[in-house]
């Protein structure tokens, strides 16, 4: 049936419009074609129907794997509060309350141990008996969230019977908390109930932290706040469904599966998103299409194959001196010639049209010699250059000037330069021409432009041999560039000025603050020492916090008079002798303490035939303790910090090695820049004013060193420095 349609419809054209054999020929090609995509496209969409199907089943593994993950965590905190809950101290505790077990069980070091972030012990009246809350980062204690106090004075945390337990998420302002409520019994399980023992996780990245994760995007949403459009559909169905799961795609590329987390009263309090690329889907579909590609080019091959066989002996040779005609006259290409072989009638037709051609080239070249040596000429101009007539109209143009205007040269000519386009009022615009016509006088001068660029424009008149002014050559030089360049050094002059400036009042500023703060810090140390009479423990911790803020503000204004100095070209250097493997190990001992709130240990490796070294001890242990300290911050626990000494000829190589979090690629620009922290450092989790490693850059390069650095995020950062082992001061 299709095939007497295409007849049919290839004997219309024939009779009606008179088509030749070549495009029949084509059209029955493209019909065949059409015929193959017609039955493709219907086994397509049914192979794209059972794809989706099958990405759908692997979405909702992939997301169930992620539940596990979460479900473990919350299996965790369950069993963990049900092991201190029936507990026999844990019992006696909310009887009597004694300071021991708060001494022994309680300790900040023991909730970070056992990752729980908030422990609640509510006797059995629904009284809170006592509240412990920690941050994971900086094990230190931080105040409970008042939403929890409130749950706990409205009862709902209060368990009364001793099979009952509570457990789901509260939304706190500070983040989603996971909460687990056991009854607090005796060790062998037994009543009566003595109160509810809470403890409570925040729910953030470490949850979510699992070998199952590791190619998705998680996306975490409070129902609490405001969702996004397509969270809010998720949402009504997850009210009606808790536990369901949904799966649809986002884009051609991503493919996200929701669920939700319920709260303690069995609400949706959480919904997760989770995306993953939607590779199954693609690559079969990319299957498809190469099916589709193999069929598309079989369909070709053969139209093109049929159409050759026809074509070759009878339609081709006439159709390739149709194509040599027409191309020769739309290229203007003379030097082409016609390649036909044989002894008929349309050889010597192509033979004619050889030699037509040959005479017609012989004429355009000795036209073509004529123009060659004014072209030349005015094409080894860098600059613009136009002639005009009196009537102000183009007679030639350079190359240049040509590129400028965006047109050709036998377009140029006879256009009025004052419409012609970025010539008129932009660059010839500024010359009085029919000035330079009257007086025959030349014109030069420099204008900018509203582009913003600036240009040096000259008009000079040309004459006949009789003095008559027969036109005007204009010039134009853009010296955009050059005026650039002169402002930028007037803006380097005042930023030099201003840099002097700020240097010395930063300097000036540190010496006036350090005076108060000595006297701050003296006082605030004789008050903790309670030389002067007895405090009691309040008055005591603020005058240890007075002390220690403003050492720590000391510290801070004796980095600032460091770099002032440096770039004011004031500091100098105490060379000295001294032993290295002592300084090491001193700022090893200053920073023990620190690194042992992490777990983190200290490894010296120094060379052998490294003793003594001639350097600003005091710069020295600087440096050194500004390296440490800033790899013991930024490690992750329980990783060695590693510092290695050793010779590189005349100098000392120096590195410090950590284990943690490392740099990203886009932040590493940021440092040793003043008062400069990348993302990751400027957090609370990290404390800094980003002068240290601007400080370790300048002395230094003081000693005639240099630093450099290596980073891999995720895994750890390596910092070095390297200064002469004998430096002096003339050095």
């Amino acid at each position: 049936m299709l095939l007497n349609i295409v007849f049919t419809f290839i004997y219309l054209q024939s009779g009606v419009f008179g088509i030749n054999i070549s495009k029949k020929i084509f059209i029955i090609t493209l019909l065949i074609f059409a015929v193959l995509i017609t039955s493709f496209a219907l086994t397509y969409n049914m192979q794209l129907s059972n794809f989706l199907t099958l990405e759908e089943a692997d979405t909702l593994n992939d997301v169930e794997r992620l539940q596990n993950a979460i479900y473990t965590q919350q299996g965790y905190l369950d069993n963990m509060v049900q092991d201190w809950a029936c507990w026999d101290d844990t019992y006696r505790f909310i009887e009597d309350r004694n300071q021991e077990y708060i001494n022994v069980n309680l300790q900040n070091e023991t909730l970070a141990g056992v990752k729980v972030n908030i422990m609640l012990f509510i006797n059995e009246t629904g009284s809170l008996v006592y509240a412990k809350s920690i941050n994971f980062s900086t094990v230190e204690e931080k105040p409970v969230p008042e939403e929890l106090l409130k749950l706990v004075e409205s009862g709902q945390l209060s368990i009364k019977s001793e099979d009952d337990v509570i457990r789901g998420y509260v939304l706190l302002d500070e983040a989603p908390m996971f909460i687990s409520c056991h009854p607090i019994l005796t060790t062998k399980y037994e009543g009566p109930v003595k109160g509810t023992l809470v403890f409570g996780k925040y729910f953030d990245d470490d949850v979510l932290s699992s070998e199952e994760n590791t190619d998705s995007s998680i996306s975490i949403l409070r129902v609490d706040e405001d969702l996004p459009p397509d969270f809010q559909g998720k949402f009504q169905q997850f009210t009606e469904a808790p536990d369901s799961t949904i799966v649809e795609p986002l884009s051609k590329e991503v493919i996200a599966g929701y669920f939700g987390l319920m709260d303690i009263s069995g609400k949706s309090a959480v919904i997760i998103r989770t995306d993953f690329p939607r590779i199954l889907y693609l690559n079969n579909e990319n299957t498809l299409n190469y099916m589709y590609f193999f069929l598309l080019l079989t369909g070709l091959v053969t139209g093109v194959g049929v159409k050759f066989a026809l074509d070759n002996f009878f339609v081709s040779r006439l159709i390739d001196i149709d194509n040599f005609v027409t191309k020769v006259r739309s290229e203007k290409d003379l030097s082409r010639r016609l390649p036909l072989e044989g002894n008929d009638e349309l050889y010597r037709l192509s033979r004619e049209i050889n030699g037509m051609l040959s005479e017609i080239e012989l004429a355009e070249q000795e036209l073509k010699s004529q123009e060659r040596e004014k072209k030349v000429l005015l094409d080894s101009l860098n600059e613009l250059a136009i002639f005009v007539d009196p009537d102000f109209k183009i007679i030639w143009a350079n190359k240049a000037a040509l590129e400028h205007m965006k047109i050709d040269l036998e377009k140029a000519k006879g256009m009025c330069v004052k419409t012609t386009p970025d010539i008129n009022g932009s660059l010839f615009g500024h010359m009085q021409l029919e000035k330079i016509f009257n007086s025959g006088n030349k014109e030069s001068g420099e204008f900018s432009l509203e582009n913003g660029t600036y240009w040096f424009v000259q008009a000079i008149p040309v004459t006949d041999d009789s003095g008559k002014i027969i036109g005007i050559l204009g010039t134009f030089r853009d010296i955009t560039e050059r005026k650039a360049i002169e402002k930028l050094l007037q803006e380097k002059q005042v930023a030099e000025i201003a840099n002097r400036t700020k240097s010395e009042f930063l300097a000036n500023m540190s010496h006036e603050l350090r005076t108060p703060l000595n006297s701050i810090i003296g006082f605030s140390d004789l008050l903790c020492d309670q030389i002067y009479g007895k405090l009691n423990e309040k008055q005591l911790k603020y005058a240890n916090n007075i002390s220690k803020s403003g050492k720590h503000l000391l510290n801070l204004i004796n980095d600032i008079l460091d770099l002032s100095k440096v770039e004011a070209g004031k500091m100098e250097l105490d060379y000295r002798e001294f032993e290295l493997t002592d300084r090491l190990n001193s700022v090893k001992s200053l920073l023990s303490p620190i690194a042992a709130r992490k777990n983190i240990k200290i490894e010296i490796n120094v060379d052998k035939d490294l003793t003594t070294i001639c350097a600003d001890e005091a710069r020295f242990v600087q440096i050194m303790y500004n390296l440490v300290d800033n790899a013991i911050k930024f490690s992750f626990e329980n990783n060695p910090v590693r510092i290695e000494a050793r010779r590189k000829g005349e100098f000392l190589e120096t590195t410090v090695t950590d284990i943690g979090i490392g740099i990203k690629p886009e932040d590493q620009h940021k440092l040793f820049q003043p008062f400069s922290q990348v993302a990751a450092f400027s957090s609370k989790k990290f404390q800094g004013t980003g002068l240290g490693l601007s400080l370790v850059k300048q002395i230094v390069n003081l000693h005639g060193g240099y630093v450099w650095f290596r980073s891999i995020p995720g895994e750890g950062s390596t910092f070095a420095f390297s200064i002469p082992i004998n430096g002096n001061k003339k050095d």
